[in-house]
């Protein structure tokens, strides 16, 4: 219910102070579990995603954001999987893959952590872990405009137009047939952000 509301809130904030918009929402699954990964430049990355679909989703993020007293609240009352930053969280990745097993939507960042100059980082393995592990498919999306209404390291924001722009779900059905590990599932990760950077390339300027 606090999802929700907050959801809500996030539209109509985004919708009068950014001009948020949304590219592609036809290519969102209406049922089934899925992986929707998205670049990051911005705290407000995770709610702009979230408003962009129908669909509640689990965000994977970092622990030590519950440990902010009102924003700790939401994030344990929003449906996020909390994630230690540094070692191998092995209750937040079976968090995550009972999610999708379960039909939910799993929100993932696949840079692991904010850019600075705007620009894509090269994804971690971990999402392409959880595509193989899931067998499900991963829906790709790039949010523009959000590292200048409030990049890293900036709490206050700017009136600057948003565009989320979603991409058509990805499938690895051959890559299942493969032996898992880091280097298949890196190669799982860089594909995913290829698709990411090609959505960029396309709606770049359109935000």
């Amino acid at each position: 219910m606090l999802y929700c509301i907050i959801r809500w809130i996030a539209l109509i904030f985004f919708k009068l102070f950014l001009w948020f918009r949304v590219k592609g929402s036809e290519n969102v699954p209406v049922k089934g579990g899925f992986i929707i990964a998205a670049n990051h430049s911005s705290s407000l990355d995770p709610p702009l995603l979230a408003v962009s679909i129908r669909r509640s989703i689990h965000f994977i993020m970092r622990d030590m954001l519950l440990y902010f007293p009102v924003l700790g609240f939401v994030l344990k009352n929003c449906k996020t999987i909390p994630m230690k930053r540094h070692g191998l969280d092995l209750g937040a990745i079976k968090s995550a893959l009972r999610v999708c097993e379960q039909g939910g939507v799993l929100g993932i960042f696949p840079e692991g952590t904010r850019t600075k100059d705007r620009k894509l980082k090269r994804a971690k393995p971990g999402i392409g872990m959880l595509a193989y592990k899931t067998k499900v498919p991963v829906v790709p999306a790039y949010i523009e405009g959000a590292f200048d209404a409030m990049p890293r390291r900036v709490r206050t924001f700017k009136r600057h137009p948003v565009l989320v722009c979603i991409g058509k779900p990805i499938y690895f059905e051959k890559e299942y047939a493969e032996e898992q590990g880091r280097e298949l599932y890196q190669r799982i990760s860089d594909e995913i952000m290829r698709q990411i950077g090609e959505l960029k390339r396309v709606n770049a300027g359109n935000g």
